[in-house]
């Protein structure tokens, strides 16, 4: 199949799928660090099978039973998850800011560094829509909101170090 749009770089569809995170998320709120990341796995599942599991068994044979394709089964290349982190953090900010515009996450949370998710302002297609998401791809988003959002960011344990993204990957 022969691509023309993917979307990395569509801060839209960034929305949509920050959205979806926070809506998993517990009372809806998130640091954006920690949003960021697994807006990344959200987007490209296959990076989860570059995450060191070392001590976490269950976490590994959960992620096998997601039955997520590999990056060789479906890219003719992934480019390495530093590179792809780094340049999706500008759509992602523009994300946030488009939200905090919306008033969509709340604009003190995220002066504070986190996104809170406020649910009655989400328009009624937008929330149908969101639902539909949400279900096609519930055991996915409860993996990377439950599992992988509950590891510690930093650290010789943190989500920054499994992820090859400790050096130079960080949110900005």
């Amino acid at each position: 199949m022969f691509r023309i749009w993917h979307p990395l770089r569509d801060a839209h569809h960034c929305t949509y799928r920050v959205i979806a995170l926070l809506v998993l998320a517990p009372e809806g709120r998130m640091s954006l660090p920690r949003l960021s990341i697994l807006d990344t796995f959200l987007l490209f599942p296959q990076y989860l099978h570059k995450i060191s599991y070392a001590g976490m068994g269950e976490i590994r044979v959960e992620l096998r039973q997601l039955d997520v394709p590999s990056a060789a089964e479906s890219y003719v290349n992934l480019p390495d998850i530093r590179s792809v982190y780094r340049e999706l953090q500008t759509f992602q900010k523009a994300a946030f800011r488009q939200l905090v515009a919306k008033g969509l996450i709340s604009r003190d949370e995220y002066t504070n560094g986190s996104a809170q998710l406020n649910g009655p302002a989400i328009p009624a297609r937008l929330f149908t829509d969101l639902n539909s998401f949400c279900s096609e791809n519930r055991d996915l988003l409860e993996f990377l909101v439950h599992r992988i959002g509950a590891l510690q960011l930093d650290g010789a344990n943190g989500i920054y170090r499994r992820a090859n993204l400790e050096l130079g990957g960080r949110f900005r």
